[in-house]
């Protein structure tokens, strides 16, 4: 097995996406931030990569897992408070992007207007996010698009 250090290039293979060590945690375990992500891995899931990730990563504290399971094709707000909401858009946009998706659905309903107007701001301020816009057939959801 290759040994890495912290600030190697290295590609995941579950991922298949590039990343940079941030944390050697043991001697099989390793932290890669991929973007804005950081994930923990197994060496094992690891081959030495000779290109950079396209961003320059972020320290972060949004850990997901290297296998992670299929995401939903959209997340439902009814009920939670705006920060609530805002962590829970914010893991499942780990999700999905993880999982290649183009685009997702956000069910945040209409009540206030509060919910919609934080996850709004929070699209407005990723740059993986390439479009949003309120469902012309439902403003009570917001499609996001990669």
């Amino acid at each position: 097995m290759t040994r890495h250090s912290e600030g190697d290039s290295v590609y995941v293979r579950p991922l298949k996406k590039t990343g940079i060590v941030t944390k050697v945690l043991s001697e099989d375990r390793l932290q890669v931030a991929i973007g804005d992500l950081s994930i923990r891995c197994s060496i094992g899931d690891l081959d030495p990569s000779p290109e950079k990730p396209k961003a320059s990563p972020k320290e972060s504290s949004r850990m997901v897992p290297a296998n992670p399971a299929p995401a939903p094709k959209s997340i439902d707000l009814h009920g939670m408070s705006a920060d609530n909401a805002i962590r829970g858009v914010e893991q499942h946009l780990n999700r999905v992007i993880l999982n290649g998706a183009q685009q997702t659905k956000i069910i945040h309903g209409l009540g206030t207007g509060r919910v919609r107007s934080a996850v709004h701001n929070l699209l407005s301020s990723l740059g993986v996010v390439r479009a949003f816009r309120l469902n012309d057939a439902n403003p009570g959801e917001t499609d996001v698009y990669f």
